[in-house]
């Protein structure tokens, strides 16, 4: 029987798995005759690798993007495929938004392949982080508010823009109030952030008054200025200034002193105070409300009498002036009288007034001219009532030409001649020696002649207590208007007020009776107290030529009312 052999060929494709495999049968006899048949067959991996599962698609933050995950493959005919991985990025609408495709792909020797994909949607839904700002703070005005520059982070790297807006509040009062800022990060995707810190201003800073007047003197007869005080406030609040006096008294009526205290509030009800003090003292001495003479020559027949001064002081009451009257520079011929009114207000100054009167003494004869009937009904009269008013009573009368009708100052015209006779009245008057002439002329059958005038005489005290007796101030002969057409009478009391006063006195109807009718301090009608009064008459007479003589009384009045 024939040998049959077999023998196969491989020849490699292009591939470790693309071949060809040629088989050959040949069949050899004993005498070496053969006979072949051949088979070919052709190898080729057509069949692509199997990839493992792939991750689902998914939607991540991009914050927490997964990781790509690991593939394998298996090939029937390649024991170990090459798995390669591929990630393409897709951007979205911001750098924050984008897609990711995943692909494996798996390829064995012969290039078959295989592929699997994964889809990841990446979305930025987070807004960034701003940095923590200052908790919320007080400040005083006026110090401007500073807040702290914001700052902000974005997990997904986006680029973050800050803004900020300020809203006011404010307070009960202009200066005070609060400002939050609020901060609004905003990432590339719109996503958006915000942070506020608020700082509340308050006003605590009182006003601040402008500097005041240095306390101050000022003389009582002033009056007292004050500045008027301004302020400002360092918040910018509206200021109400008010002001309050305070009056402290001095040691007397005229020293004292004056402190304005200024407050100034805010509107806040801050406040603050200054204060201006004015010291009022009283250095000026009283003045005399009087006219006076304060030197006059006279003779010695002349002086006036003490004039009546007032005296007034400009802050205080005045105390009863001291009054002193002295004579000086004696000469045989003349001297001088000296009158000095010392007097001090409440505070102690003191003010003298002086008046000098330089008398000279000269050989006074005054002559009187009358007349008087030497029968008829009246023959006789007194010469004393020939005299001027306020002539002396102590003189000494002399019959110069011996008529032999006068005694003691009574004349007895009886008997006498009829002719012009003289009788002097001597007043040997230390201050003042003069004679009084009287020239009188005797006639016969005037049965009609007028008779002398009436010496003034007053009564220098009443008892206006209802008994009817010495109720009024009585001056005798001031009634008789032909001898004393005219006068006045003021009666004052011990503080130099007013509290009579009129013209015409008479003794009955217009008299003063103890009752005030003045013109100041003393109400009226009121009765006087007890006490110690002056008076001054003024009254006009006629002398011997028919002419008006103006004259004067004055003194103490005493009125006594038990």
């Amino acid at each position: 029987a024939p040998v049959v052999t077999f023998e196969e060929v491989r020849t490699d494709g292009n591939c470790a798995s693309n071949y060809t495999l040629t088989r050959t049968w040949t069949a050899t006899d004993v005498c070496g005759n053969t006979a072949s048949k051949t088979q070919v067959i052709t190898v080729k991996d057509k069949t692509a690798p199997v990839l493992s599962e792939a991750p689902a698609d998914a939607t991540a933050e991009c914050s927490a993007v997964p990781a790509a995950a690991t593939l394998t493959a298996t090939d029937n005919c390649d024991a170990a495929p090459v798995v390669t991985f591929e990630e393409i990025r897709t951007d979205g609408n911001c750098a924050s938004n984008y897609t990711l495709t995943r692909t494996w792909t798996a390829t064995d020797v012969c290039g078959n392949t295989a592929s699997k994909t994964q889809v990841i949607t990446v979305q930025d839904k987070t807004a960034p982080v701003i940095a923590t700002l200052p908790e919320t703070s007080t400040i005083s005005c006026p110090v401007t508010p500073v807040f702290t520059q914001a700052t902000a982070t974005d997990e997904c790297g986006s680029s973050v823009t800050l803004t900020s807006e300020d809203v006011i509040t404010n307070g009960q009062c202009a200066g005070s109030y609060s400002i939050t800022r609020t901060w609004t990060a905003t990432d590339a995707c719109g996503n958006a952030a915000t942070a506020s810190q608020t700082i509340n201003v308050i006003d605590t800073t009182a006003p601040v008054i402008a500097t005041l007047p240095e306390a101050s003197i000022v003389s009582c007869s002033a009056v007292p200025t004050f500045a008027t005080a301004t302020a400002t406030d360092e918040c910018g609040s509206s200021v109400t200034l008010t002001s309050e006096d305070v009056t402290t008294n001095g040691q007397c009526a005229g020293s004292y002193s004056i402190t304005r205290t200024w407050t100034a509030t805010d509107a806040c009800g801050n406040s603050s105070r200054a204060s201006q003090t004015i010291n009022v003292i009283d250095t000026v001495g009283p003045t005399t409300a009087t006219a006076f003479t304060s030197t006059i020559d006279v003779n010695c027949d002349a002086i006036p009498t003490k004039p009546e001064l007032v005296f007034v002081d400009n802050c205080s009451a005045v105390s009863p002036a001291v009054f002193t009257e002295n004579i000086i520079n004696r000469t045989e011929n003349s001297y001088s009288i000296v009158r000095k009114w010392l007097v001090a207000d409440a505070c102690g100054n003191a003010s003298e007034f002086i008046q000098i009167i330089n008398v000279t003494i000269a050989n006074n004869i005054v002559t009187i001219n009358s007349s008087i009937c030497n029968d008829g009904e009246i023959t006789t009269t007194n010469l004393s009532d020939v005299l001027p008013a306020g002539t002396p009573t102590n003189g000494t009368w002399i019959d110069v030409n011996n008529s032999g009708g006068l005694q003691g100052s009574i004349l007895n015209a009886s008997g006498l001649s009829v002719k012009d006779y003289i009788f002097e009245y001597k007043i040997n008057d230390a201050t003042c020696p003069r004679t009084i002439r009287v020239v009188m002329t005797v006639n016969t059958g005037c049965a009609g002649i007028v008779l002398a005038c009436g010496t003034i005489l007053v009564h220098n005290a009443i008892s206006p207590n209802g008994d009817g007796i010495n109720e009024k101030f009585i001056i005798d002969n001031i009634d008789d208007t032909i001898c004393y057409p005219d006068n006045t009478v003021e009666i004052y009391n011990r503080w130099g007020v007013l509290v009579f006063e009129t013209k015409g006195y008479n003794n009955t109807s217009n008299a003063f009776d103890g009752t005030s009718h003045g013109r100041v301090t003393v109400s009226e009608p009121t009765g006087l107290p007890t006490g110690t009064y002056f008076y001054i008459l003024n009254y006009t007479s006629i002398d011997g030529n028919g002419k008006s003589v103006t004259n004067k009384k004055d003194g103490y009045l005493y009125i006594v009312n038990n």
